[in-house]
């Protein structure tokens, strides 16, 4: 970002909290589902193609309505519209536990919630934190990241004791809290629009003819796509290798909670420093040594706890790596919020490809070795793109 010292916008006093909040919502209401998907399947009698299309769902919606919020947002406000988002996606998660055709019509809406809070965050927090991008965004992805972990480790054992169509509208009490604690902040609801003369006196370019806007939205579109198969397939490719489903389910758990520290700490960083080669080179070793550990045929428990750990901080800090990098390769919120709808829309469309492509050719194949190649040729691509991304100043010039 080439405008370091730009003035903060006056916002309220429970922004921050809101912020903490928004980012918990990012990934909470999806990932509580695949742990519970057999009990859903069994009570409301669901295909196994329309079963895993829970997690597909959501990701076509972050890839069609990714560029519609920055319009929605010039119109009502960022504030006005992140509420929008937050009051969908508590209406989608309470009602789609009654019935097979609720719980397509509730994942849609959460889709259309998380879409938005996926878009606006960044633009959010350059409006209101332009000193303190990395400082945020490590708050809410550190957010994102422990919620997630929270509701994909304790919706099984919690759907045993309660239910998993209880368990599922817990999960909306955050988004409740949160909607209570964002309305102060519609007191400072803000529309998009250029910060300086210079901005406000030139055309605006479009996001669509950036070169480095492409290669930033296949660097999110690979990350996503190695993140979303792995998060889908990794605890079936180890139950096939012998380790007991129960097993697994922990395994996933400690996926997502290692991957804390990276979280945190890499917007931080990444903010802190002018070249991200270090950052990415680290992070690349991480998806080699991870995902090339799979190929071995070492099958015991702490291996596989060693592969998560590892891929856990891998797949975490290329997304905080990528939501950093959209305020830090743009000058406005305006050009933060562009890049973000552009990336994140083609690039969850190339994600959504990853779960259902790698289900089907595990079929057909009856292994993962060969599907675990093709994944670190493509975890190395997603690295070859970000260092192109990282190589250029700015996304617009």
């Amino acid at each position: 970002m080439s405008d370091k010292t730009k003035q903060a916008v006056k916002h309220s006093s429970w922004l921050l909290l809101g912020i903490i909040l928004l980012g918990s919502s990012l990934r909470m209401v999806i990932t509580v589902i695949p742990p519970i998907l057999a009990p859903i399947q069994h009570t409301l009698h669901l295909s196994s193609g329309l079963a895993g299309s829970l997690t597909t769902i959501p990701l076509l919606c972050f890839a069609v309505l990714s560029p519609i919020a920055p319009r929605v947002s010039a119109k009502v406000g960022t504030e006005v519209a992140l509420l929008f988002a937050l009051i969908v996606l508590v209406i989608g998660n309470w009602m789609r536990v009654y019935s097979a055709t609720a719980l397509i019509i509730g994942t849609l809406l959460v889709g259309i919630g998380v879409a938005f809070l996926n878009v606006l965050l960044p633009a959010l927090v350059a409006e209101n934190y332009p000193n303190k991008i990395g400082e945020m965004t490590s708050l809410y992805s550190f957010s994102m990241t422990f919620f997630s972990a929270i509701s994909a480790g304790v919706s099984a054992p919690l759907a045993g004791k309660i239910g998993w169509q209880l368990t599922i509208q817990i999960f909306s009490i955050v988004a409740i809290i949160n909607i209570i604690t964002w309305l102060p902040n519609l007191r400072y609801n803000h529309k998009a629009q250029p910060v300086d003369e210079q901005t406000a006196s030139a055309p605006h370019a479009s996001v669509w003819k950036q070169p480095t806007a492409w290669m930033m939205t296949i660097f999110m579109g690979l990350q996503s796509f190695v993140f979303y198969t792995l998060i889908t397939w990794l605890p079936t490719l180890m139950t096939d290798r012998g380790v007991s489903a129960n097993t697994a389910s922990l395994l996933l758990g400690l996926y997502q909670i290692a991957s804390l520290p990276a979280a945190y700490a890499v917007p931080i960083i990444s903010a802190r420093v002018k070249n991200q080669f270090t950052l990415l080179m680290t992070i690349g070793a991480g998806f080699v040594i991870g995902i090339g550990g799979l190929l071995l045929p070492i099958h015991t428990i702490w291996y596989f706890a060693i592969i998560c750990i590892i891929l856990g901080c891998a797949t975490t800090a290329s997304f905080a790596l990528a939501m950093t990098l959209f305020n830090l390769k743009t000058r406005t919120p305006q050009e933060t919020a562009d890049l973000s709808g552009m990336a994140q829309s083609l690039g969850y469309l190339i994600a959504a490809a990853g779960p259902i492509a790698y289900g089907t050719l595990h079929v057909m194949l009856g292994g993962w070795n060969i599907l675990m190649a093709v994944l670190l040729v493509i975890s190395i691509l997603t690295i070859a793109a970000a260092l192109y991304v990282n190589s250029k100043e700015d996304v617009f010039h």
